[in-house]
């Protein structure tokens, strides 16, 4: 069974967030991770790499909030 890590990158400093996912549901701003038991969190940001060989990882890129200039 091949199962992932998720991990946030902030700055270039990665963290893992969650281990063991079974599934990723995508959300307006983010995505639900869903663990092999049912466990879940949900984390702000994008794809930014997933590695399905060597890591069996999912690098996600924590969104910089802009605010626009009137």
């Amino acid at each position: 069974m091949c199962l992932s890590s998720v991990y946030i990158d902030s700055n270039g400093q990665q963290e893992e967030v969650m281990r063991d996912v079974a599934q990723m549901e995508a959300k307006s701003n983010g995505f639900v991770l869903i663990g092999l038991l049912g466990e879940q969190k949900f984390v702000q940001g994008r794809v930014s790499r997933i590695d399905f060989i060597n890591r069996h990882s999912v690098v996600l890129k924590k969104e910089i909030s802009r605010v626009s200039q009137p």
